[in-house]
Protein backbone atom coordinates (compact mmCIF):
# COMPACT_ATOMS: atom_id res chain seq x y z
CA UNK A 1 0.00 0.00 0.00
CA UNK A 2 1.32 3.24 -1.25
CA UNK A 3 -0.67 5.27 1.97
CA UNK A 4 -2.03 8.11 -0.74
CA UNK A 5 -4.48 10.37 0.73
CA UNK A 6 -7.77 9.86 -1.07
CA UNK A 7 -8.91 13.04 -1.57
CA UNK A 8 -12.21 14.37 -1.73
CA UNK A 9 -12.74 14.54 -5.48
CA UNK A 10 -12.21 10.80 -5.53
CA UNK A 11 -14.20 10.02 -2.24
CA UNK A 12 -17.21 11.70 -4.93
CA UNK A 13 -16.31 9.51 -7.83
CA UNK A 14 -15.96 6.66 -5.83
CA UNK A 15 -19.46 7.14 -4.15
CA UNK A 16 -21.21 7.05 -7.86
CA UNK A 17 -18.99 4.26 -9.15
CA UNK A 18 -16.79 5.87 -11.20
CA UNK A 19 -13.12 5.31 -11.48
CA UNK A 20 -10.46 7.90 -12.91
CA UNK A 21 -9.58 5.47 -15.70
CA UNK A 22 -13.67 6.46 -16.68
CA UNK A 23 -13.80 9.79 -15.83
CA UNK A 24 -10.64 10.75 -18.07
CA UNK A 25 -12.11 9.18 -21.08
CA UNK A 26 -15.54 10.81 -20.12
CA UNK A 27 -13.78 14.06 -20.03
CA UNK A 28 -10.83 13.66 -22.90
CA UNK A 29 -8.09 13.24 -20.15
CA UNK A 30 -5.27 11.26 -19.35
CA UNK A 31 -5.34 9.21 -15.57
CA UNK A 32 -2.45 11.55 -14.94
CA UNK A 33 -4.24 14.42 -15.39
CA UNK A 34 -7.48 13.46 -13.69
CA UNK A 35 -5.15 12.58 -10.70
CA UNK A 36 -3.90 15.83 -10.55
CA UNK A 37 -7.10 17.70 -10.81
CA UNK A 38 -8.59 15.30 -8.33
CA UNK A 39 -5.20 16.73 -6.03
CA UNK A 40 -5.85 20.54 -7.05
CA UNK A 41 -9.30 19.93 -5.78
CA UNK A 42 -10.25 23.15 -7.08
CA UNK A 43 -14.16 24.28 -6.80
CA UNK A 44 -15.30 23.63 -10.66
CA UNK A 45 -13.92 20.18 -10.70
CA UNK A 46 -15.40 19.37 -7.41
CA UNK A 47 -19.02 20.68 -8.79
CA UNK A 48 -18.17 18.58 -11.95
CA UNK A 49 -17.64 15.62 -10.35
CA UNK A 50 -20.77 16.23 -8.64
CA UNK A 51 -22.43 16.48 -11.63
CA UNK A 52 -21.49 13.10 -12.76
CA UNK A 53 -24.81 10.31 -12.94
CA UNK A 54 -24.61 7.69 -10.96
CA UNK A 55 -22.55 4.53 -13.04
CA UNK A 56 -25.82 2.20 -12.09
CA UNK A 57 -27.72 4.57 -13.49
CA UNK A 58 -25.93 4.64 -17.01
CA UNK A 59 -25.92 2.50 -20.20
CA UNK A 60 -22.01 1.55 -20.30
CA UNK A 61 -20.47 5.49 -21.23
Amino acid sequence: MTGRKITKFQKIANSKGWTFEEIAKRWGKSERQLSRIAKAAEQRDIDAVNGLPRKDNENDN
